[in-house]
């Protein structure tokens, strides 16, 4: 008995499996949670496979479902399978954009038995999933234990979605949903979806790690501004808009940090002397030395920009971007200029409207004050116990 307690099977211990879809979006917004489990003396393990397969410099286990594919490979065949999520939403209602969902669940079943099987290997007691990802739901229904899903945007996406329009996996393992189902959202009450969540949690920004460059903690006594576009949209939409950006910057007195690798800048051409290219460098940590950010409108970008208080210009491109753009201008911490069309009259709007500051500052203190990761350990512990 004492040699099973020392192992982290003594009483009292949970085992949570993580199961995102395989991409760094829906896999980084889980670490805090898993922190926190682990801090608490709880077994976690990832079942994460493509990109998200990045999880593992959290300081995590994971076990790879579907080991030798890529987000490369991956990418053409989601695209056809919900091309209208991939193209601009400009034109849409907010109705006609949520509307969407059940698109943007139904690519993922063919990956989902994979997923259960690993989750049978690791035995779990409580099963924590990606919404939109039926695997999750049905590993917990084969196991016979609870299942909580971790939201990722400002967009709710319910198990009973995943039940009607992923079937695919429920009905191959003939399951239904399971017994015990929970939600926690991290999106503030403002920017969020209308509904209701078992659980509120702080959105606590992870966007890898890395050694610190020296330049972050330099100044060259101009303003500092992000300038990122995630890690899908570049590969869905290529370049236009960063080359938008970059054209706009000859004319704005600040420095832009361009988040891109050696590669995709040099296919920008020459840049002005006033955009630099960071390479990868956490995010967040970026964004506290920056006056403002240009973004694509990602949740992870979006949620991670608010966090740090900062004023956003959104430039969205389909998927959950327009309809995060718009809850963030609503609000009043962000400008979206219509139809993407940056340019130097925007940019300096963005780094010297005081009443978009002040909005971006009410975000961030909006955000601190919801219940950290740690807060809902108890909670989630006694909901996978009970």
């Amino acid at each position: 008995m004492l040699f099973l307690s020392w192992c982290g099977f003594g009483e009292g211990v949970v085992r949570v499996v993580f199961v995102p879809i395989p991409g760094i979006g829906h896999a980084f917004p889980m670490v805090p949670l898993a922190w926190a489990l682990m801090a608490a003396g709880h077994e976690v393990t990832f079942l994460a496979g493509q990109d998200a397969i990045e999880i593992r410099n959290a300081g995590v286990p994971v076990i790879d479902p579907v080991p030798g594919t890529s987000m490369e490979e991956m990418l053409p065949s989601v695209m056809a399978d919900m091309p209208a999520v991939f193209r601009p939403m400009e034109h849409l209602t907010v109705e006609e954009i949520l509307a969407l969902k059940p698109l943007i669940v139904k690519p993922w079943d063919h990956f989902a038995d994979a997923y259960v099987a690993a989750a049978e290997r690791v035995r779990p007691d409580l099963v924590v999933y990606d919404p939109v990802f039926n695997a999750g739901p049905v590993a917990a229904s084969v196991l016979g234990v609870p299942a909580l899903g971790h939201g990722f945007m400002l967009v709710r996406f319910g198990a009973e979605l995943l039940r009607e329009h992923a079937p695919g996996a429920f009905e191959r393992h003939g399951v239904g949903l399971p017994k015990k189902l929970a939600q926690v959202e991290i999106g503030p009450s403002s920017l969020m979806e209308a509904g209701r969540s078992t659980w509120q949690m702080r959105y606590v920004p992870y966007n890898g790690g890395g050694v610190l460059p020296e330049w972050l903690g330099e100044s060259s006594g101009r303003p500092r501004i992000a300038v990122t576009l995630g890690t899908v949209s570049p590969r869905t939409t290529g370049n236009e808009r960063f080359e938008r950006v970059i054209a706009a910057a000859r004319e704005v007195d600040a420095d832009f940090m361009l988040t891109v690798g050696e590669s995709t800048a040099a296919s920008l051409g020459e840049l002005p002397e006033n955009v630099h290219v960071t390479g990868w460098v956490p995010l967040f940590q970026l964004l506290q030395t920056c006056t403002a950010i240009i973004h694509h409108g990602g949740s992870g970008t979006m949620f991670t920009s608010s966090a740090a208080g900062l004023p956003q210009l959104v430039i969205p491109q389909g998927a959950d971007n327009d309809y995060n753009a718009r809850a963030l201008r609503e609000y009043g911490c962000a400008l979206v200029p219509p139809g993407g069309a940056v340019d130097a009259e925007a940019i300096t709007a963005l780094m010297t409207d005081v009443e978009l500051r002040i909005a971006a500052q009410g975000l961030r203190h909006e955000i601190e004050r919801m219940p950290t990761p740690a807060d809902l350990v108890p909670a989630i512990v006694d909901f996978a116990d009970s």
